[in-house]
C-alpha cells in the first residue's frame, strides 16, 4: 500500500515539474530595454489594454510598428502570430482590424478560360 502510495505521488510531482519546466520555456522577456523589445514581449502576451498602453508610450504608430518592428529576426505580426496565444486578437490590434489569416486560392488558368 505504502509502495503504491510513493509511486504515485512521484509520479504526480515529475508531471507538475514537466508542466512548470513547459511553462517557463514558452515565456517571453525583453533582451534589453529597447521600445523595440518591449513592445514584441507585450504583443505576444496577449493583453489587448497593455498592448495599447505600450505603443502610446512608444510615440510611434501601429502602422509603423505593423511594418519596422522586428523580434527575433521576424516582423512583429509574424512574431505574435508563432508566440501568443490568442494571435489574430492582437495582430488585429496592431493593423487596426485588417489583419487576416485567410488565404485564397484561386486557379488564374481556370479563371481565364471561363471569361
Amino acid at each position: 500500500m505504502m509502495n503504491t502510495f510513493t509511486k504515485t505521488l512521484a509520479t504526480i510531482t515529475l508531471s507538475l515539474s514537466t508542466i512548470g519546466m513547459a511553462n517557463a520555456a514558452d515565456s517571453l522577456f525583453a533582451a534589453d530595454d529597447s521600445v523595440s523589445s518591449k513592445l514584441c514581449v507585450v504583443a505576444a502576451q496577449g493583453s489587448k489594454i497593455q498592448l495599447h498602453k505600450s505603443i502610446k508610450d512608444s510615440g510611434l504608430s501601429k502602422s509603423y510598428i505593423a511594418e519596422n518592428i522586428t523580434c527575433n529576426d521576424q516582423n512583429i505580426l509574424a512574431f505574435v502570430q508563432d508566440y501568443a496565444e490568442d494571435p489574430d486578437k492582437m495582430n488585429n490590434v496592431l493593423t487596426n482590424g485588417k489583419f487576416n489569416t485567410n488565404v485564397e486560392i484561386i486557379d488564374l488558368a481556370a479563371a481565364k478560360t471561363k471569361n
